[in-house]
């Protein structure tokens, strides 16, 4: 992938933990010793869309919706959404869905903008131009839309170091800055961590979760932003595990507990599927997962799907997801439509805990 309303109160908050939590320990849903007071459901309540204003109809809208609605999603996270910025007719086409989601309690969250390959360019003032226009574009028709919830920052980090720490350490705030003119709404952002400590993937720095978690608490002070969702599989193959996850959850919660942000998780329910680094590095070589002709990519089997949301439940107020609109819709083929009845089963099957 690199590919509000804030409204619950603190009692009610407190209360939902100790009975959820009740609830969730006996029935065997939470797994760790530290989970006896989780911060959610271990359910998906929202995925992010790639959207463009061509690619569906209202009424093909209306089913995908449904879809959704049947898997107890209730929010809808939208990056690409400059594109609906180009005419007016594209404008409306959004402002319909956003209509379609009010109706049916979704919130959406629209993304603020990115300029293509704006880790390569780091030309600041040409993104935060471009940012800029498409926040004031959208808030101008939808900062006050009864659907909207809050702004997505798309530039997704891991952790960054040297002329790319202070290009970031300067992007972020402005962002959130611009945000915070136009609405109230939160701001968040949806940040990703590195496993590959042997570099089969690219020369990519790797740091342990301790300092990880200091650089995003600084960066979250710095910034102001309100919600981190937290990428859970790091470079998304599917022998990951939880104990392999932990640490980095662990660290983001320290983050967000610092600087005052909420954390989200964003468990991803597609994956690479590959049994481990060496059977990866014997198969296609110590190259980038995304060079990898058809690539294995499959939607998350069920049962390892439900041990990915218990994890992400013992530190997160809320769970989206990525994946769903590539691999998880019916439409995408059998093994989708199959996925789907098991995860509206396994929904069901929380929601009369």
């Amino acid at each position: 992938m690199r590919k509000r309303n804030q409204a619950m109160v603190d009692t009610r908050r407190s209360f939902l933990k100790k009975s959820l939590g009740a609830t969730l320990v006996g029935s065997g849903l939470i797994a760790s010793a530290n989970a006896s007071s989780p911060s959610c459901l271990p359910l998906i309540s929202g995925n992010l869309w790639w959207y463009h204003p061509d690619t569906y109809t209202l009424e093909q809208w209306d089913a995908l919706l449904a879809d959704q609605k049947r898997l107890g999603f209730n929010l809808l996270w939208l990056s690409n959404v400059a594109s609906a910025l180009n005419s007016n007719a594209q404008t409306a086409k959004l402002e319909e869905l956003m209509d379609r989601c009010a109706a049916l309690g979704f919130e959406v969250i629209l993304d603020t903008g990115f300029t293509p390959n704006w880790y390569v360019h780091r030309d600041l003032d040409r993104e935060l131009a471009h940012c800029g226009k498409c926040i004031d574009s959208l808030a101008t028709r939808f900062a006050r839309h009864p659907a909207f919830y809050g702004w997505y920052i798309p530039h997704e980090i891991y952790m960054t170091w040297g002329d790319f720490s202070e290009y970031i350490d300067t992007l972020y705030p402005a962002l959130v800055t611009r945000c915070k003119a136009v609405s109230d709404a939160p701001v968040l952002v949806s940040p990703f961590f590195i496993l590959d400590r042997a570099q089969i993937f690219g020369t990519f720095k790797f740091n342990e979760p301790a300092e990880y978690a200091a650089y995003w608490e600084r960066l979250l002070r710095l910034s102001g932003i309100d919600i981190v969702m937290l990428q859970d599989s790091g470079e998304h193959f599917s022998y990951v595990t939880n104990a392999m996850r932990r640490p980095y959850f662990e660290a983001m919660q320290q983050a967000c507990k610092g600087a005052g942000a909420t954390l989200w998780g964003n468990v991803e329910v597609a994956e690479f599927h590959c049994e481990s680094p060496d059977k990866y590095v014997a198969l296609y070589g110590k190259v980038h997962h995304a060079t990898v002709k058809a690539a294995p990519w499959r939607v998350v089997p069920m049962p390892r799907l439900k041990e990915k949301l218990k994890l992400a439940s013992e530190y997160c107020e809320r769970i989206v997801c990525w994946g769903y609109q590539q691999y998880g819709r019916p439409a995408s083929g059998e093994a989708a439509q199959d996925w789907h009845k098991e995860y509206e089963a396994w929904y069901k099957s929380i929601k009369t805990q």
